[in-house]
Protein backbone atom coordinates (compact mmCIF):
# COMPACT_ATOMS: atom_id res chain seq x y z
CA UNK A 1 0.00 0.00 0.00
CA UNK A 2 2.96 2.32 0.57
CA UNK A 3 3.33 2.71 -3.18
CA UNK A 4 -0.30 3.51 -3.90
CA UNK A 5 -1.13 7.15 -4.51
CA UNK A 6 -4.39 8.09 -2.81
CA UNK A 7 -5.92 11.37 -4.03
CA UNK A 8 -6.98 12.39 -0.53
CA UNK A 9 -6.75 15.77 1.14
CA UNK A 10 -6.52 16.63 4.80
CA UNK A 11 -9.76 16.18 6.72
CA UNK A 12 -10.87 19.54 8.17
CA UNK A 13 -13.41 18.06 10.61
CA UNK A 14 -13.30 15.31 13.26
CA UNK A 15 -12.96 11.80 11.83
CA UNK A 16 -14.52 8.49 12.88
CA UNK A 17 -12.60 5.20 12.72
CA UNK A 18 -13.87 1.69 12.08
CA UNK A 19 -11.65 -1.39 12.38
CA UNK A 20 -12.89 -4.62 10.83
CA UNK A 21 -11.68 -7.76 12.60
CA UNK A 22 -12.55 -10.49 10.07
CA UNK A 23 -12.21 -13.48 12.40
CA UNK A 24 -14.93 -15.63 13.95
CA UNK A 25 -15.35 -19.08 15.48
CA UNK A 26 -17.86 -20.17 12.86
CA UNK A 27 -19.80 -18.52 10.06
CA UNK A 28 -23.50 -18.08 10.84
CA UNK A 29 -25.77 -18.96 7.93
CA UNK A 30 -27.40 -15.50 7.86
CA UNK A 31 -24.19 -13.42 8.10
CA UNK A 32 -23.24 -11.35 5.05
CA UNK A 33 -20.26 -9.57 6.64
CA UNK A 34 -16.80 -10.61 5.54
CA UNK A 35 -15.43 -12.97 8.18
CA UNK A 36 -13.56 -16.27 8.26
CA UNK A 37 -13.40 -19.02 10.89
CA UNK A 38 -10.29 -21.02 11.67
CA UNK A 39 -7.70 -18.34 10.89
CA UNK A 40 -4.23 -19.18 12.23
CA UNK A 41 -2.62 -16.94 14.82
CA UNK A 42 0.30 -15.99 12.51
CA UNK A 43 -2.15 -14.77 9.84
CA UNK A 44 -4.20 -12.93 12.48
CA UNK A 45 -1.01 -11.22 13.59
CA UNK A 46 -0.12 -10.13 10.05
CA UNK A 47 -3.62 -8.75 9.39
CA UNK A 48 -3.70 -6.78 12.65
CA UNK A 49 -0.20 -5.42 12.02
CA UNK A 50 -1.27 -4.32 8.54
CA UNK A 51 -4.32 -2.58 10.01
CA UNK A 52 -2.06 -0.58 12.31
CA UNK A 53 0.26 0.19 9.41
CA UNK A 54 -2.64 1.54 7.35
CA UNK A 55 -3.96 3.57 10.27
CA UNK A 56 -0.58 5.27 10.55
CA UNK A 57 -0.46 5.94 6.81
CA UNK A 58 -4.02 7.31 6.56
CA UNK A 59 -3.65 9.56 9.60
CA UNK A 60 -0.46 11.04 8.14
CA UNK A 61 -2.41 11.94 4.97
CA UNK A 62 -5.72 13.03 6.51
CA UNK A 63 -4.28 14.80 9.56
CA UNK A 64 -7.74 15.23 11.16
CA UNK A 65 -8.15 17.74 14.01
CA UNK A 66 -9.40 14.90 16.21
CA UNK A 67 -10.88 11.41 16.24
CA UNK A 68 -14.50 11.62 17.37
CA UNK A 69 -15.43 7.93 17.59
CA UNK A 70 -13.74 4.54 17.33
CA UNK A 71 -15.49 1.24 16.61
CA UNK A 72 -13.84 -2.19 16.55
CA UNK A 73 -16.23 -4.63 14.88
CA UNK A 74 -16.26 -7.71 12.73
CA UNK A 75 -16.34 -10.57 12.51
CA UNK A 76 -15.86 -11.13 16.22
CA UNK A 77 -13.14 -9.09 17.96
CA UNK A 78 -13.54 -11.20 21.11
CA UNK A 79 -12.14 -14.23 19.23
CA UNK A 80 -8.72 -12.56 18.96
CA UNK A 81 -6.31 -14.06 21.52
CA UNK A 82 -6.00 -11.61 24.44
CA UNK A 83 -2.27 -10.99 23.98
CA UNK A 84 -2.82 -10.08 20.32
CA UNK A 85 -5.83 -7.91 21.12
CA UNK A 86 -3.88 -6.06 23.80
CA UNK A 87 -1.04 -5.34 21.39
CA UNK A 88 -3.52 -4.23 18.69
CA UNK A 89 -5.42 -1.83 20.97
CA UNK A 90 -2.16 -0.44 22.34
CA UNK A 91 -1.09 0.27 18.77
CA UNK A 92 -4.35 2.03 17.93
CA UNK A 93 -4.37 4.36 20.93
CA UNK A 94 -0.66 5.10 20.52
CA UNK A 95 -1.27 6.34 16.96
CA UNK A 96 -4.40 8.40 17.61
CA UNK A 97 -4.03 12.16 18.15
CA UNK A 98 -6.54 12.05 21.02
CA UNK A 99 -8.75 9.70 23.02
CA UNK A 100 -12.08 9.47 21.14
CA UNK A 101 -15.26 10.58 22.89
CA UNK A 102 -16.68 7.12 22.25
CA UNK A 103 -14.72 3.89 21.72
CA UNK A 104 -16.72 0.72 21.10
CA UNK A 105 -15.87 -2.94 20.61
CA UNK A 106 -18.03 -5.92 19.65
CA UNK A 107 -18.14 -9.31 21.34
CA UNK A 108 -20.11 -12.52 21.01
CA UNK A 109 -21.33 -14.50 24.02
CA UNK A 110 -19.34 -17.65 23.26
CA UNK A 111 -16.03 -15.76 23.28
CA UNK A 112 -16.75 -13.23 26.02
CA UNK A 113 -14.36 -13.92 28.88
CA UNK A 114 -12.99 -12.26 31.99
CA UNK A 115 -9.62 -11.95 30.26
CA UNK A 116 -11.18 -10.21 27.24
CA UNK A 117 -12.97 -7.76 29.55
CA UNK A 118 -9.78 -7.17 31.52
CA UNK A 119 -7.85 -6.36 28.33
CA UNK A 120 -10.37 -3.90 26.92
CA UNK A 121 -10.88 -2.20 30.29
CA UNK A 122 -7.16 -1.45 30.41
CA UNK A 123 -7.78 0.92 27.46
CA UNK A 124 -10.23 3.81 27.05
CA UNK A 125 -12.85 1.50 25.51
CA UNK A 126 -16.07 2.83 27.00
CA UNK A 127 -18.74 0.89 25.11
CA UNK A 128 -19.26 -2.85 24.51
CA UNK A 129 -21.75 -4.29 22.01
CA UNK A 130 -22.80 -7.87 22.74
CA UNK A 131 -24.43 -9.99 20.01
CA UNK A 132 -27.03 -11.97 21.96
CA UNK A 133 -29.42 -12.29 18.95
CA UNK A 134 -31.95 -14.65 20.60
CA UNK A 135 -32.62 -17.21 23.33
CA UNK A 136 -34.68 -19.45 21.02
CA UNK A 137 -32.95 -22.86 21.11
CA UNK A 138 -33.86 -23.92 17.56
CA UNK A 139 -32.17 -20.83 16.10
CA UNK A 140 -28.63 -21.90 17.01
CA UNK A 141 -28.84 -25.25 15.24
CA UNK A 142 -30.80 -23.96 12.26
CA UNK A 143 -28.35 -21.14 11.55
CA UNK A 144 -25.17 -22.84 12.81
CA UNK A 145 -24.49 -20.16 15.40
CA UNK A 146 -21.87 -21.15 17.96
CA UNK A 147 -23.77 -20.21 21.08
CA UNK A 148 -26.84 -21.29 23.06
CA UNK A 149 -29.40 -19.77 25.42
CA UNK A 150 -27.25 -20.91 28.35
CA UNK A 151 -24.09 -19.34 26.91
CA UNK A 152 -25.99 -16.11 26.27
CA UNK A 153 -27.18 -15.94 29.88
CA UNK A 154 -23.71 -16.71 31.20
CA UNK A 155 -22.27 -13.89 29.07
CA UNK A 156 -24.86 -11.42 30.33
CA UNK A 157 -24.14 -12.43 33.92
CA UNK A 158 -20.42 -11.93 33.33
CA UNK A 159 -21.07 -8.53 31.78
CA UNK A 160 -23.13 -7.47 34.79
CA UNK A 161 -20.38 -8.54 37.21
CA UNK A 162 -17.22 -7.45 35.35
CA UNK A 163 -18.16 -4.52 33.10
CA UNK A 164 -18.88 -1.10 34.61
CA UNK A 165 -19.04 0.94 31.41
CA UNK A 166 -21.90 1.37 28.96
CA UNK A 167 -23.05 -1.48 26.72
CA UNK A 168 -25.46 -2.41 23.96
CA UNK A 169 -27.30 -5.64 23.18
CA UNK A 170 -28.15 -6.90 19.67
CA UNK A 171 -31.39 -8.85 19.19
CA UNK A 172 -32.80 -10.43 16.04
CA UNK A 173 -36.48 -10.71 15.22
CA UNK A 174 -38.26 -12.28 12.27
CA UNK A 175 -36.74 -15.72 12.88
CA UNK A 176 -38.52 -18.32 10.70
CA UNK A 177 -41.42 -20.05 12.46
CA UNK A 178 -41.04 -17.83 15.53
CA UNK A 179 -44.00 -16.26 17.31
CA UNK A 180 -44.68 -12.88 18.84
CA UNK A 181 -44.49 -14.50 22.27
CA UNK A 182 -41.02 -15.96 21.60
CA UNK A 183 -39.68 -12.64 20.34
CA UNK A 184 -41.13 -10.85 23.36
CA UNK A 185 -39.58 -13.45 25.69
CA UNK A 186 -36.17 -12.70 24.12
CA UNK A 187 -36.63 -9.03 24.82
CA UNK A 188 -37.79 -9.60 28.40
CA UNK A 189 -34.64 -11.61 29.17
CA UNK A 190 -32.45 -8.82 27.86
CA UNK A 191 -34.39 -6.06 29.64
CA UNK A 192 -33.72 -7.81 32.94
CA UNK A 193 -30.09 -6.69 32.53
CA UNK A 194 -31.10 -3.03 31.99
CA UNK A 195 -29.18 -2.34 28.76
CA UNK A 196 -28.58 1.37 28.08
CA UNK A 197 -28.77 0.63 24.34
CA UNK A 198 -30.63 -1.95 22.26
CA UNK A 199 -30.37 -2.80 18.56
CA UNK A 200 -33.35 -4.68 17.09
CA UNK A 201 -32.41 -6.15 13.73
CA UNK A 202 -34.77 -7.91 11.36
CA UNK A 203 -33.38 -11.25 10.20
CA UNK A 204 -33.22 -10.98 6.42
CA UNK A 205 -32.19 -13.59 3.82
CA UNK A 206 -29.29 -11.70 2.25
CA UNK A 207 -28.02 -12.72 -1.16
CA UNK A 208 -24.87 -14.81 -0.96
CA UNK A 209 -25.64 -16.28 2.46
CA UNK A 210 -26.68 -19.86 3.21
CA UNK A 211 -29.93 -18.58 4.68
CA UNK A 212 -30.62 -16.58 1.52
CA UNK A 213 -30.06 -19.70 -0.56
CA UNK A 214 -32.40 -21.74 1.65
CA UNK A 215 -35.12 -19.14 1.23
CA UNK A 216 -34.57 -19.00 -2.53
CA UNK A 217 -34.98 -22.78 -2.74
CA UNK A 218 -38.06 -22.77 -0.53
CA UNK A 219 -36.40 -24.84 2.20
CA UNK A 220 -36.73 -22.27 4.98
CA UNK A 221 -39.60 -19.84 4.36
CA UNK A 222 -39.22 -16.48 6.14
CA UNK A 223 -41.97 -14.96 8.21
CA UNK A 224 -44.62 -13.00 6.38
CA UNK A 225 -44.17 -9.25 6.25
CA UNK A 226 -47.32 -8.75 8.32
CA UNK A 227 -46.08 -11.03 11.11
CA UNK A 228 -42.64 -9.41 11.10
CA UNK A 229 -44.25 -6.00 11.39
CA UNK A 230 -46.50 -7.16 14.24
CA UNK A 231 -43.46 -8.51 16.10
CA UNK A 232 -41.58 -5.27 15.51
CA UNK A 233 -44.45 -3.15 16.89
CA UNK A 234 -44.77 -5.32 20.00
CA UNK A 235 -41.02 -5.20 20.68
CA UNK A 236 -40.79 -1.45 20.20
CA UNK A 237 -43.74 -0.83 22.50
CA UNK A 238 -42.27 -3.02 25.25
CA UNK A 239 -38.80 -1.49 24.90
CA UNK A 240 -40.27 2.00 25.17
CA UNK A 241 -42.14 0.95 28.30
CA UNK A 242 -38.73 0.04 29.74
CA UNK A 243 -37.44 3.55 29.03
CA UNK A 244 -35.58 2.87 25.78
CA UNK A 245 -36.41 5.48 23.15
CA UNK A 246 -36.09 4.80 19.40
CA UNK A 247 -33.66 7.17 17.71
CA UNK A 248 -33.19 5.23 14.45
CA UNK A 249 -35.08 2.48 12.60
CA UNK A 250 -33.23 -0.35 14.38
CA UNK A 251 -31.84 1.34 17.49
CA UNK A 252 -33.15 2.44 20.87
CA UNK A 253 -31.40 3.83 23.92
CA UNK A 254 -31.75 5.56 27.23
CA UNK A 255 -31.44 9.35 26.91
CA UNK A 256 -27.83 10.26 26.15
CA UNK A 257 -26.79 6.65 25.44
CA UNK A 258 -27.17 6.70 21.66
CA UNK A 259 -24.30 5.18 19.67
CA UNK A 260 -22.33 8.25 18.57
CA UNK A 261 -20.38 6.26 16.01
CA UNK A 262 -23.50 5.13 14.17
CA UNK A 263 -25.00 8.61 14.40
CA UNK A 264 -21.98 9.88 12.52
CA UNK A 265 -22.59 7.30 9.77
CA UNK A 266 -26.21 8.42 9.45
CA UNK A 267 -25.12 12.06 9.40
CA UNK A 268 -22.56 11.21 6.66
CA UNK A 269 -19.56 12.49 8.56
CA UNK A 270 -16.14 11.43 7.23
CA UNK A 271 -15.08 7.99 8.40
CA UNK A 272 -12.05 5.80 7.87
CA UNK A 273 -12.60 2.05 7.60
CA UNK A 274 -9.58 -0.18 8.18
CA UNK A 275 -9.38 -3.93 7.65
CA UNK A 276 -10.38 -6.47 4.98
CA UNK A 277 -13.66 -5.37 3.29
CA UNK A 278 -13.80 -2.12 5.31
CA UNK A 279 -15.26 0.96 3.63
CA UNK A 280 -14.21 4.61 4.01
CA UNK A 281 -15.85 7.85 2.90
CA UNK A 282 -13.21 10.57 2.86
CA UNK A 283 -12.53 14.03 1.42
CA UNK A 284 -10.60 13.90 -1.83
CA UNK A 285 -8.60 16.51 -3.64
CA UNK A 286 -10.41 19.28 -5.53
CA UNK A 287 -13.56 18.86 -3.43
CA UNK A 288 -14.18 15.26 -4.43
CA UNK A 289 -15.89 12.70 -2.19
CA UNK A 290 -13.99 9.41 -2.24
CA UNK A 291 -15.13 5.97 -1.17
CA UNK A 292 -12.44 3.37 -0.56
CA UNK A 293 -13.27 -0.32 -0.19
CA UNK A 294 -10.50 -2.57 1.07
CA UNK A 295 -10.06 -6.03 -0.42
CA UNK A 296 -12.35 -8.70 1.12
CA UNK A 297 -9.45 -11.15 1.31
CA UNK A 298 -7.30 -11.53 4.44
CA UNK A 299 -4.39 -13.02 2.50
CA UNK A 300 -4.21 -10.16 -0.01
CA UNK A 301 -4.78 -7.60 2.74
CA UNK A 302 -1.94 -8.98 4.86
CA UNK A 303 0.53 -8.34 2.03
CA UNK A 304 -0.74 -4.80 1.26
CA UNK A 305 -2.70 -5.64 -1.88
CA UNK A 306 -6.11 -4.64 -3.08
CA UNK A 307 -8.56 -1.79 -2.73
CA UNK A 308 -11.24 -0.11 -4.84
CA UNK A 309 -11.45 3.64 -5.18
CA UNK A 310 -14.72 5.30 -6.21
CA UNK A 311 -15.61 8.94 -6.61
CA UNK A 312 -19.08 9.68 -5.23
CA UNK A 313 -20.97 12.18 -7.38
CA UNK A 314 -22.97 15.00 -5.75
CA UNK A 315 -26.19 13.37 -6.98
CA UNK A 316 -25.28 10.04 -5.39
CA UNK A 317 -24.27 11.77 -2.18
CA UNK A 318 -27.57 13.66 -2.12
CA UNK A 319 -29.41 10.34 -2.34
CA UNK A 320 -27.28 8.96 0.48
CA UNK A 321 -28.23 11.91 2.68
CA UNK A 322 -31.88 10.88 2.33
CA UNK A 323 -31.09 7.16 2.61
CA UNK A 324 -29.20 7.58 5.87
CA UNK A 325 -30.84 10.65 7.37
CA UNK A 326 -34.43 9.43 7.12
CA UNK A 327 -33.53 6.34 9.15
CA UNK A 328 -33.15 8.62 12.16
CA UNK A 329 -36.14 9.64 14.23
CA UNK A 330 -34.85 13.24 14.20
CA UNK A 331 -34.30 13.04 10.45
CA UNK A 332 -32.17 15.46 8.41
CA UNK A 333 -30.93 18.79 9.75
CA UNK A 334 -32.22 21.45 7.37
CA UNK A 335 -29.31 23.82 7.90
CA UNK A 336 -26.82 21.00 7.32
CA UNK A 337 -28.59 20.00 4.10
CA UNK A 338 -28.52 23.59 2.84
CA UNK A 339 -24.86 23.96 3.75
CA UNK A 340 -24.03 20.81 1.77
CA UNK A 341 -26.05 21.49 -1.38
CA UNK A 342 -27.00 25.21 -1.25
CA UNK A 343 -30.63 24.22 -1.84
CA UNK A 344 -33.50 23.23 0.42
CA UNK A 345 -35.12 19.80 0.60
CA UNK A 346 -38.38 21.29 -0.67
CA UNK A 347 -36.54 22.74 -3.68
CA UNK A 348 -35.12 19.42 -4.85
CA UNK A 349 -37.98 16.98 -4.11
CA UNK A 350 -41.21 19.03 -3.87
CA UNK A 351 -43.43 16.44 -5.57
CA UNK A 352 -42.39 13.59 -3.27
CA UNK A 353 -42.83 15.79 -0.20
CA UNK A 354 -46.35 16.63 -1.38
CA UNK A 355 -47.24 13.06 -2.43
CA UNK A 356 -46.22 11.60 0.92
CA UNK A 357 -47.06 14.65 3.05
CA UNK A 358 -48.81 12.48 5.65
CA UNK A 359 -45.57 10.57 6.23
CA UNK A 360 -43.26 13.58 6.62
CA UNK A 361 -42.65 15.88 9.57
CA UNK A 362 -41.41 19.36 8.74
CA UNK A 363 -40.14 21.14 11.82
CA UNK A 364 -38.17 24.35 11.94
CA UNK A 365 -34.83 22.55 12.20
CA UNK A 366 -35.35 19.00 10.88
CA UNK A 367 -37.05 17.11 8.06
CA UNK A 368 -38.08 13.62 9.13
CA UNK A 369 -40.51 10.76 8.68
CA UNK A 370 -43.33 9.94 11.05
CA UNK A 371 -43.29 6.58 12.83
CA UNK A 372 -45.56 5.20 10.13
CA UNK A 373 -43.51 6.88 7.43
CA UNK A 374 -40.40 4.98 8.49
CA UNK A 375 -42.30 1.74 7.86
CA UNK A 376 -42.62 2.89 4.24
CA UNK A 377 -39.05 4.18 3.96
CA UNK A 378 -38.07 2.00 0.99
CA UNK A 379 -41.10 3.06 -1.05
CA UNK A 380 -40.56 6.72 -0.21
CA UNK A 381 -36.86 6.51 -1.10
CA UNK A 382 -37.71 5.17 -4.56
CA UNK A 383 -39.87 8.25 -5.19
CA UNK A 384 -37.23 10.58 -3.75
CA UNK A 385 -34.49 9.10 -5.94
CA UNK A 386 -36.67 9.25 -9.07
CA UNK A 387 -37.36 12.93 -8.47
CA UNK A 388 -33.69 13.67 -7.76
CA UNK A 389 -32.80 12.07 -11.11
CA UNK A 390 -35.20 14.49 -12.82
CA UNK A 391 -33.91 17.60 -11.05
CA UNK A 392 -33.20 20.06 -13.89
CA UNK A 393 -30.22 21.91 -12.37
CA UNK A 394 -26.66 20.80 -11.60
CA UNK A 395 -26.17 19.64 -8.02
CA UNK A 396 -23.05 20.71 -6.19
CA UNK A 397 -21.84 19.47 -2.82
CA UNK A 398 -19.56 21.12 -0.25
CA UNK A 399 -18.49 18.21 1.95
CA UNK A 400 -17.47 17.64 4.68
CA UNK A 401 -19.53 20.14 6.61
CA UNK A 402 -19.77 20.96 10.31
Amino acid sequence: MDGIHLPLRSCPVPLSLYFHIPFCRSKCDYCDFYSLPGISEPLMTRVLEEELHRLDLYLSILNPPSIETLYVGGGTPSTVPPHLLEKFLEGIFRLLPNVPNESSIEANPESLSEEFLWVIQSFPINRLSLGIQTFQSSFFQTFHRTSSPQINRKALDLLRKRWNRTFSIDLLYGIPQSTVQEALADLEEVLAYHPPHLSLYQLTPEEGTKYGEQVRRGKLPPLSASREEKIRRVLLRRAEEAGLQPYEISNLSLPGKECRHNLRYWELCPYLGIGPSAVSTLPGKEGRILRITETPDVHRYAVQHGMELEEISPVTFLKEVFLMGLRRVLGIRKDHFHHLFAISIEDVVPDTVQRHRGFFRQGETHFSLTDRGRLWLNRILIDLFDEIDQYPHPIHCAWPSD
